[in-house]
């Protein structure tokens, strides 16, 4: 698949498949595929910090942060001080967020990462090496994008 019609159609079909998750995780839930993203990392264990929550899916800080603060007021995250260093925030779910993540489909994040980690270090490097122009001549920065469907 060489031609410009046949990467045009590969990109939209990755679109559309996380769009339609997406939208599936945000009907079946009630928040958004970047929310649901957070409580999985959270549901994971180890009481983190939002900054090694922020490492764990891969995102800035402040952009955690920010989901962080709608899912504690959602009533679905809990902080508190960490035992050993009360300087330190800790993480966690409160019941409603286990419960919420019981029942909640995959998110379509937890499917990327997934297919990203089963493909070998050569496809990995191929593939960015071939999205790299393409963000490039969109003149996307892709430091600065939100996680995805998060934007809605």
């Amino acid at each position: 698949m060489t031609s410009r019609a046949d990467a045009l159609r590969l990109v939209r079909a990755l679109v559309t498949v996380l769009d339609r998750s997406a939208r599936e995780v945000e009907a079946t839930t009630g928040i958004t595929n970047a929310q649901l993203f957070v409580l999985r990392r959270l549901a994971a264990g180890g009481n983190p910090s939002v900054n090694e929550l922020a490492e764990r899916l891969h995102a800035r800080q402040n952009t955690v942060s920010a989901l962080l603060k709608r899912l504690v007021a959602a009533g679905l995250v809990m902080r508190a001080r960490a035992a050993d260093d009360g300087r330190r925030a800790v993480l966690s779910l409160t019941p409603a967020g286990r419960r919420l993540v019981r029942r909640a489909p995959p998110a379509p994040l937890e499917q990327l990462l997934g297919a990203l980690e089963g493909m070998s270090a050569t496809e990995v490097r191929a593939l960015s090496r071939g999205l790299a122009p393409l963000v490039q001549r969109l003149g996307l920065a892709p430091e600065s994008a939100p996680v995805l469907f998060e934007d809605r």
